[in-house]
């Protein structure tokens, strides 16, 4: 049997890496323990219940960047992973990705290239399991769906199922407490931005929610976004963002503009020197101040992306 994943993992390499279709994120089931044993822990999913090893020794990672720096934040280095690219993993650095087999989620991966890392435990979430298929894939290993569609739930649930759950509560709090921290300094509730992305063609989103990190955060920071939900509730909201029509540019009114870009998706530099060149462009507030600053939109994964964006969201703030 050849199940393949490229075509559906394409979809998230283009589109933000955000594992869902159309319309806002179905709710699902988190992750729960049911009991630890001396042997195994039983643990309920989106999916099914499962048992799972105390301490797997062969772990194979289904969640690119974010799952994969989650287990590495957790003292998990599994066997496998599939990432947006294997050569560029976000935050991640060499000796931490010695040894792992690194898939890219748009290449052509089978079952059969997952059953040879012969992993003892499969982890991942709801959408790349799914793809490659739930049976197969636990006839190959014990296997976890993740239910979170943020960064800190996924963290946590991650941590639940390898009995970490005090660590990962206790770096969790701390961030949010950072977070507060640092957002009242700032005064981030007084300042209003506006988060786009221009893909080829050009076509303009606008952010205006999660689960994509940098929204996420900035919502939760309780930073003002220009335009915000209401404004484009008749567009037709998809994880979190809006497409909008090159007349509607004038929508984003923030002091600042960031642009939520990925060099890695060919003809997108080039877009975003169209849209640049569109005359509604030059007359919006962040453009004449000279404030339209760019992130990697793929490159806060996970925990750790959290406490990078959180320094450089800060930083913006304080410029």
């Amino acid at each position: 049997m050849k199940r393949l994943i490229a075509l559906t993992l394409l979809i998230t390499l283009s589109a933000c890496s955000l594992p869902f279709g159309g319309g806002a994120p179905p709710p699902e089931a988190p992750v729960e323990v049911l009991e630890t044993t001396t042997e195994f822990r039983r643990i309920r999913h989106g999916l099914g219940e499962v048992q799972v090893p105390l301490v797997p020794q062969r772990v194979l990672a289904l969640g690119e960047d974010e799952l994969l720096l989650n287990l590495l934040d957790l003292g998990v280095k599994p066997i496998g992973a599939n990432v947006n690219l294997p050569e560029r993993v976000a935050l991640a650095t060499p000796d931490e990705l010695a040894g792992i087999t690194l898939l890219p989620s748009a290449g052509d991966i089978t079952i059969e290239t997952l059953a040879a890392l012969q992993p003892d435990l499969i982890i991942g979430t709801r959408f790349f399991v799914e793809g490659a298929g739930y049976d197969a894939l636990s006839a190959i290993a014990p296997t976890v769906v993740l239910g979170s569609g943020d960064s800190l739930g996924s963290y946590q649930e991650t941590a639940a199922v390898f009995g970490k759950s005090a660590s990962a509560q206790q770096a969790v709090t701390a961030f949010r407490q950072r977070m507060h921290a640092e957002s009242t300094r700032v005064g981030a509730n007084q300042r209003m931005l506006s988060l786009a992305s221009v893909y080829p063609g050009p076509n303009v989103a606008v952010w205006v929610d999660g689960p994509s990190p940098v929204p996420t955060l900035v919502r939760a920071m309780g930073i003002s976004l220009s335009p915000d939900s209401a404004a484009v509730a008749n567009l037709g909201l998809r994880n979190g963002r809006a497409f909008i029509s090159p007349e509607q540019l004038t929508m984003l009114t923030g002091s600042t503009i960031v642009l939520l870009q990925s060099d890695t998706v060919e003809g997108e530099q080039d877009a975003v020197q169209a849209i640049a060149a569109n005359p509604l462009w030059q007359t919006l507030p962040a453009v004449k101040t000279g404030r339209v600053v760019t992130l990697d939109r793929l490159g806060y994964p996970g925990l750790r992306g959290q406490q990078q964006l959180l320094d450089e969201l800060v930083k913006l703030l304080e410029s």
